[in-house]
C-alpha cells in the first residue's frame, strides 16, 4: 500500500490554527538546535530567526483574540 506523503488540507479554522502553531513550534525547535551549535554572528543570526517565529506566534495569538471577541459580540 502506498502511503500519502502530503497531509490533507485543514478543513476547519481550528485545524488550520493547530497546524500553524505546530509548524511554528517545529521551526523554532530546528532553529534553536541549529543556533545552539554555533557561536558569534552565526548564533545571533539563528536566534534572530527564533525571534521572528516568536513574533509570528504572537500575531497568531492576537488573531485568535480578535476572532474570539468578534464571535462574542
Amino acid at each position: 500500500m502506498i502511503k500519502k506523503l502530503v497531509p490533507d488540507p485543514p478543513h476547519t479554522f481550528e485545524e488550520l490554527l493547530t497546524r500553524l502553531f505546530d509548524l511554528l513550534r517545529c521551526a523554532a525547535a530546528v532553529i534553536y538546535e541549529a543556533g545552539d551549535q554555533h557561536t558569534g554572528s552565526d548564533r545571533n543570526l539563528a536566534f534572530a530567526g527564533l525571534y521572528l517565529i516568536d513574533m509570528a506566534k504572537a500575531l497568531a495569538d492576537e488573531l485568535l483574540n480578535l476572532i474570539s471577541e468578534h464571535q462574542e459580540s
